[in-house]
C-alpha cells in the first residue's frame, strides 16, 4: 500500500470541493511528523552522533599518543574497543537501529585496528591492501545488518580498493 504523498492531498484539494480544515487534518495525519516520530529521530540522530564522536576520538587518541605508546598497548586497546563495540552490537535487549549504529562504529574500528597493524609490523602492503583487507572483515557485517550508513560504508571502501589499485 502506498502512502499518501503531500502533493496527492494537493491535486485532489484543487479538483474538489475539500475544506482547507479537511485539507489540514489530511496532511498532519498523513505527511507531517509528530512528536514521536521527531523523538525517534532525534534520539537516533544523537546516539550516532555519540557513536561516531566517540570513534573519532579514539582515532585522534592513537593519532596524538603513538610514540608515547607500546606495541602491546596500541593493539590491545584497539582490539579490546573492537571486541566491546562487537559484544554491545550481540546484546539482545538493545534496539536493532542502536545495534546497527555499533555496529558501524565497530567497523570504523576494524579499519584503525588494520592501521594500528599496519603502522606498527611495517608490513610493506600496498594502500589498496588495507582497504581490501577492511572490506572483507566487514562485509558479513554489512550482509547482516542491511542497515543503509554501513553499506555506504561498504561502498566507500570498495570504491577506494578499486581506486587505489588502478
Amino acid at each position: 500500500m502506498k502512502k499518501i504523498q503531500r502533493e496527492d492531498i494537493h491535486v485532489i484539494a484543487r479538483h474538489s470541493n475539500l475544506t482547507q480544515e479537511v485539507v489540514d487534518k489530511a496532511l498532519q495525519e498523513h505527511v507531517y511528523n509528530n512528536k514521536g516520530m521527531w523523538q525517534k529521530f532525534l534520539r537516533l540522530f544523537f546516539i550516532s552522533l555519540g557513536v561516531g564522536f566517540t570513534v573519532s576520538g579514539i582515532v585522534f587518541f592513537f593519532a596524538y599518543n603513538w610514540a608515547g605508546l607500546h606495541k602491546f598497548a596500541k593493539i590491545g586497546l584497539t582490539e579490546g574497543l573492537l571486541i566491546a563495540t562487537t559484544i554491545v552490537a550481540l546484546l539482545p535487549r538493545i534496539n536493532d537501529h542502536i545495534k546497527n549504529i555499533i555496529l558501524t562504529g565497530a567497523s570504523v574500528l576494524v579499519g584503525v585496528l588494520f592501521a594500528v597493524f599496519g603502522q606498527i609490523y611495517q608490513t610493506g602492503a600496498n594502500a589498496y591492501d588495507f582497504f581490501l583487507a577492511w572490506t572483507v572483515f566487514v562485509t558479513l557485517w554489512v550482509l547482516i545488518s542491511n542497515f543503509a550508513p554501513l553499506w555506504l560504508l561498504y561502498l566507500v571502501l570498495i570504491n577506494t580498493t578499486f581506486i587505489l589499485y588502478s
